[in-house]
């Protein structure tokens, strides 16, 4: 449904005549700061340094302006009009040609950010030339708007963006009431005109059609868009802005009710959002980038709240939002590259501008422990080099709302605390609501390269991926066995394979996981842990080991309902080397011959290579093995391929192998050194092994952007519960002599017990006896080896002449090895570590421990 803006109504607003219009500037400042803010650029250097960059960024407009103001403003391609009538602004269309789109975003975007930058420097230097400039922009777009029809479709319909007012409300609707505040007063001076672009001649400013611009941008943002998304906050700064921008006062209430309190169908306000953060443990529930800026801005909303004149009160709730861009630093591998999940990216840069926010607003409302977080963090990054606080922010452009000119206006001069260095993440984390749990063992001497990290995940929330059990290991320094992360929106690869379970390092189940329900159809179960050692924030008892388990069902689609479960166990064999242990268990509650499963990994690299007993595996092109689930459709949005692995190229299958099989990952581009994945799997009949070739990883490393990496893909007839699919990953350099020698599993009763490893580092052999007993109640007996084990995962370290040096118990209620025993003094179950290395054994544990030697 469309309407001319002319037509939309509208409430009540101010006596065009009377005295009453609210004092200007205010949304951004008051006449009261500009003393302050002058100080501050005469008094630092960084303050002094962004002024005179702003100065430089509007000189030339300026001119130009002087010169012929409207050859300046046709800079922007207006839309023709009939004789006497204003023209209109180029209206952006779903069917417009990219270069039409671009330049005329370029064109618009270029002169509201003039004019912003042009009114702050009015504010700031009383010079004139600028509010001329600003008032001539303003005039020219409220009077183009106020000619042009809205669409009123109230899933997204805009006004210039005809079908993306969630677009529009950033690239532009936010940006008028900042120009219109700071040159209000100058407009309102008896005698000032401004330029109009129908007659050519000096007329006075439009005070009326800029009014009801606000009032149609307020209004376009509370009955536009969708709720329980980032959408309400993305459209926030434009609802607040143009809201603050309007001259009643009781219009200013009734809109800001929808920004604090008020929950509308299609937009939420604070007291909601300030809920949703709180439910996912203070993290806005999306992929990383989406959950940083969402936090960056409702700080900078609760900032420009704060600063009215009174104060608005606020929601209860606030305080721990923008702390949760300094929480979101925890998901990050050695490397400091983020951890994979939904859409979300591996890199990104630390958000330090809306950390200056979260500072300052903690300086105004005398919040010490705000002061001490964030200024800490931010002087860090000064002295670091990382942080140029005299850097003018670039110019507005994009889906962005132009906040530039806040650096100056409302950062503090100086932090008034020390620098603090973050402090060392912890062994165990979690993020619950994107079913996110990971673990890290930092190298002792820092160098990342050194470290280990694995992380598992997999849920539904806006922007996620429908992932299944989804692993990512590091090692050598780089992300080794990532997901694939997301790809350009909307199109066939990323809608059918990245945001799909082929595109993760899981398990599928017949060849048919789904998803349904949920964010545009990709609902599936959450992670969740099962159990953790060290559990989360807890010092580990072994600087070696850890592990964790996870749990998840793959139950969307008829075809494929499956508990799985994975358990993943690092170990730590010198400072500098280490493996993972993975065990994956899933089945349906199919008969044997009803159900298959697929084991997926993928990893940087130009090859993977597969040997068996015998040798090398014998594979053969098998270019139909992999299809999508028969009757699937892609309706973008909406249904998809699944299980996203028809995108696979190269594809060659073994025949049925029964025995251990090693696979080897090369990733020879890898700088500054080249590395290595070594694969190796526990046997079991009849499994067939798969190499492909997958579509890139986002973020790859150099020499890995936008190729093709290997793919590793295991299938297994029947269930895979009590025959699970047990791995043993290791991560080397490539030219590393020594790591890992030998694998092998541990079997008892037919069903897979754990691995026997045998490493060799600086020289020395390590026997490494990984126990995972397939019933932890039952545990793992093994005569021969003088062994019992009851509980869920141990490692027992002996050197090559059998000598006993550690034993580790991630999760157990008892250990016996050679005569060396361990219990438990009151408790089911426990997790510890004895150090056999030195003159008397060193015992960690959270609980009373029972320690025998052997004699």
């Amino acid at each position: 449904m469309f309407l001319s803006g002319m037509e939309l109504p509208i409430h009540a607003r101010a006596d065009d005549t009377q005295n009453t219009r609210t004092l200007r500037p205010s949304i951004w400042v008051t006449p009261a700061d500009r003393e302050s803010i002058l100080a501050k650029i005469d008094t630092q250097p960084w303050a002094r340094a962004q002024f005179d960059a702003l100065k430089e960024r509007t000189a030339a407009g300026v001119a130009a302006h002087r010169r012929d103001p409207q050859a300046y403003l046709n800079t922007l391609s207006w839309v023709g009009a009939a004789p006497g009538e204003h023209p209109t602004l180029p209206r952006i269309e779903d069917n417009m040609a990219s270069t039409g789109r671009a330049n005329a975003q370029t064109a618009m975007q270029s002169l509201l950010g003039h004019a912003v930058d042009c009114g702050v420097l009015f504010y700031l230097t009383g010079e004139r030339d600028y509010a001329v400039v600003a008032a001539d922009v303003l005039q020219a777009f409220v009077r183009a708007l106020r000619g042009m029809p809205i669409n009123l479709n109230p899933g997204n319909g805009g006004w210039i963006y005809f079908n993306d007012h969630l677009y529009e409300a950033r690239a532009v609707g936010a940006q008028i009431p900042i120009v219109y505040d700071f040159i209000a007063a100058h407009v309102r001076e008896p005698g000032v005109t401004v330029l109009d672009l129908a007659t050519g001649r000096r007329v006075p400013f439009a005070y009326d059609d800029a009014q009801a611009v606000f009032r149609t941008y307020a209004r376009l943002a509370v009955e536009h868009g969708m709720s329980d998304t980032n959408w309400p906050v993305l459209e926030m700064p434009s609802l607040t802005h143009n809201t603050l921008a309007l001259d009643d006062p009781d219009e200013r209430a009734h809109w800001l009710a929808y920004v604090t309190h008020v929950d509308a169908e299609r937009q939420d306000p604070l007291a909601k959002i300030f809920h949703e953060f709180e439910e996912a443990e203070g993290v806005w529930p999306e992929s990383i980038q989406y959950s940083s800026g969402v936090a960056g801005n409702v700080t900078y909303i609760v900032s420009l709240l704060r600063r009215q004149s009174p104060a608005l009160a606020l929601p209860h709730g606030f305080a721990s939002i923008p702390r949760s861009m300094l929480r979101l630093r925890d998901f990050r591998f050695p490397n400091g590259e983020y951890v994979r999940f939904g859409d979300g990216p591996r890199r990104s840069s630390p958000p330090y501008r809306s950390l200056e926010m979260a500072y300052a607003l903690a300086e105004r409302e005398g919040d010490a422990e705000g002061m001490r977080e964030f200024g800490g963090v931010l002087r860090e990054a000064v002295e670091a080099g990382e942080l140029n606080r005299g850097r003018l922010a670039g110019t507005l452009s994009g889906a962005s709302v132009y906040l530039a000119p806040l650096d100056l206006l409302w950062f503090s001069p100086v932090y008034a605390v020390p620098p603090v260095a973050k402090p060392l993440p912890s062994v165990s984390d979690e993020l619950p609501f994107a079913g996110l749990v990971l673990q890290r063992n930092l190298a002792l001497d820092g160098n990342p390269a050194h470290g280990l990290m694995a992380a598992v995940s997999g849920a539904a929330y806006v922007h996620s991926h429908a992932s299944g059990l989804a692993l990512e290991l590091y090692g050598a320094g780089a992300v080794l066995g990532p997901n694939a992360g997301k790809g350009r929106y909307t199109t066939d690869e990323h809608e059918n394979h990245r945001r799909l379970f082929a595109a993760a390092n899981t398990v599928i189940v017949n060849g048919a996981a789904r998803s349904s329900g949920g964010w545009v159809n990709l609902g599936i179960d959450t992670v969740r842990p099962v159990t953790l050692e060290p559990a989360v924030g807890a010092a580990p008892v072994s600087p070696h080991h850890s592990f964790m388990v996870t749990a998840f069902r793959q139950d969307h689609g008829a075809d494929a309902p499956a508990p799985q479960e994975r358990l993943v166990g690092l170990v730590r064999t010198s400072p500098s080397t280490g493996f993972y242990v993975d065990v994956f268990r899933s089945r349906t509650q199919a008969g044997e011959e009803n159900q298959f499963h697929d084991y997926l990994y993928r990893n940087l690299g130009e090859e993977v290579r597969l040997l068996g007993a015998e040798g090398p595996l014998s594979l053969v092109p098998h270019p139909d093995r992999f299809k999508p689930v028969p009757g699937s459709v892609w309706r973008r949005n909406d249904t998809f391929l699944y299980p996203g692995w028809h995108v696979f190229q190269n594809v060659k299958a073994s025949r049925a192998v029964a025995g251990d099989v090693m696979a080897q990952f090369t990733t020879s581009a890898l700088t500054p050194r080249p590395a290595v994945m070594r694969v190796y799997m526990a046997g079991e009949a009849g499994r067939e092994y798969v190499t492909a070739m997958a579509p890139s990883v986002a973020e790859a490393p150099d020499g890995y952007n936008n190729k093709p990496v290997p793919v590793l893909a295991v299938r297994q007839k029947g269930e895979a519960w009590h025959r699970p699919f047990a791995v043993v990953y290791e991560p080397r350099f490539a030219d590393a002599t020594e790591g890992v020698e030998t694998v092998a599993p541990l079997r008892a009763g037919g069903r897979f017990q754990g691995f026997t490893v045998r490493s060799r580092v600086d020289g020395e052999v390590r026997n490494h006896l990984i126990l995972i007993p397939a019933d932890p109640d039952a545990g793992y007996r093994d005569e021969t080896l003088g062994l019992t084990f009851k509980g869920r995962y141990a490692v027992v370290t002996t050197a090559d002449d059998g000598r006993v040096l550690d034993l580790y118990v991630g999760e157990g209620s008892a250990l016996d090895y050679r005569g060396h025993s361990l219990r438990a003094t009151g408790h089911a179950t426990f997790a510890a570590r004895v150090d056999l290395q030195g003159a008397k054994p060193v015992i960690e544990s959270r609980v009373a421990l029972e320690y025998k030697p052997a004699r």
